[in-house]
């Protein structure tokens, strides 16, 4: 098999640099009918086409030194054209010779006789006025160009003159394709492989058995032109919602989750912070690590408040705690020692006794109070705020004295679990 690939890598180089002797002595022959258009008199009668017939033999020149062989011909085709233009436009340009002959004796008054000679320079027998090819001599059928390869092709339309070729090719030799792949050997990188014709890279005449490179070859590839795993048909793992977890093994493609959960997100019916499955009780607030409610005594932990059971009591009209409170606060902070991340807010309440900018301030210093009695039991103040409303917020009428003490109250209400 490496001899085989030796062997096809020497054949496509030693073509190639046929082809790119082959455009060199193309080259050559434009550059002829160029210097023979501009004594011609093509400059000025044809200025545009001599220039474009100029350019482009340079472009063909060049990308022949680049071994671009088909762009080099594209420019010599474009070349010969417009140089062949150029010489027919130039035909009745050039400057007229003429020879005045001598005078002849006459009888009666002398007369001046002028002929006009035609030239023939290169001595085909075709005058240089008709002679596309003057300086070379040729056949009159072609209009006095040379047809060197002998294919019927005058040199001037010839872009292979020295190698006999059809009219089809341009006078060039058909293309051998060693492969049948369409692609002719001296552009085909692998000229004795056939190329598989599918879409991807065609044009270098090579196979591409595995076009994405995934190891999975394209007969069998449900996605050939993109890399992807054996395990899911060499097509690539799609993960939409970014969670880690495949689309074809996510239970919930479009929205993030946990593998544990199936990719789906994590539910928390009792709102605990503790998701489902991992909550021992997935319906009853509870503080971590099981999610089971702990059984308190003097409150109760739901979704948005911590209960209390009885009233934080306080010296009349002043904001100093009574000791009879302390067991039920000592419970409070508990509470927020098992749910390490809450926030809670102290909200201080009165009745509407005396006047309303007092029992705000009183209201503000109690629920206060409230909290630097928990600080002192070590609980961060950062996750505290203590509120004082007064009276703005009765939960019962001002008019009896229950609802009076129903007014006169301290709320713990969480503001956040995380």
């Amino acid at each position: 098999m490496r001899r085989t690939i030796l062997l096809a890598l020497a054949l496509a180089s030693a073509v190639g640099c046929v082809t790119g002797g082959r455009l060199r002595q193309n080259a050559q022959v434009v550059r002829a009918d160029i210097d023979k258009a501009k004594r011609s008199g093509a400059v000025r009668c044809a200025p545009k086409e001599l220039a474009l017939a100029e350019a482009n033999v340079e472009f063909a020149e060049e990308e022949n030194r680049y071994g671009h062989a088909t762009r080099a011909k594209e420019h010599l085709d474009a070349a010969e054209k417009s140089v062949k233009k150029a010489l027919d436009l130039s035909k009745t340009c050039g400057p007229t010779q003429v020879i005045i002959g001598k005078k002849a004796p006459e009888p009666e008054e002398p007369k001046k006789a002028v002929l006009i000679e035609k030239t023939d320079r290169d001595g085909d027998g075709v005058p240089d006025l008709e002679d596309a090819c003057p300086d070379r001599p040729g056949k009159p059928e072609f209009k006095g160009c040379p047809d060197t390869d002998g294919d019927g092709i005058p040199d001037n339309e010839d872009a292979c003159p020295n190698d006999p070729g059809p009219k089809e090719t341009q006078g060039c030799p058909i293309a051998k394709d060693s492969d049948g792949d369409g692609i002719p050997d001296d552009i085909d990188r692998c000229p004795l492989d056939p190329e598989d014709l599918d879409g991807f890279q065609d044009e270098d005449g090579c196979p591409d058995p595995d076009n994405d490179g995934d190891g999975i070859v394209d007969k069998v590839d449900a996605c050939p032109n993109t890399p992807g795993p054996i395990e899911n048909r060499g097509c690539p793992v799609l993960d939409r919602d970014g969670d880690g977890v495949p689309d074809n093994e996510d239970k919930c493609p479009d929205v993030a989750g946990p593998k544990e959960n199936g990719g789906c997100p994590d539910a928390d019916r009792d709102g605990d912070g503790i998701p489902d499955r991992l909550d021992k009780c997935p319906d009853q607030f509870g503080p971590p690590p099981d999610g089971c409610p702990k059984k308190y005594t003097l409150l109760e932990v739901k979704k948005e408040k911590i209960e209390i059971k009885q009233q934080v009591h306080f010296a009349s009209a002043k904001f100093r705690v009574l000791p009879d409170s302390f067991a039920l606060l000592n419970q409070v902070g508990q509470v927020l020692n098992d749910f390490p991340k809450m926030r809670v807010s102290i909200e201080g309440h009165t009745d509407n006794v005396g006047k309303e900018v007092m029992n705000m301030r009183l209201s503000q210093r109690r629920a206060e109070a409230v909290r630097d009695y928990l600080v002192a039991k070590g609980i961060s103040p950062d996750r505290l705020e203590a509120v004082g409303y007064g009276p703005t917020k009765p939960i019962a009428s001002n008019k009896t004295v229950k609802g009076k003490a129903k007014n006169r109250r301290t709320e713990f209400r969480i503001v956040s679990r995380d």
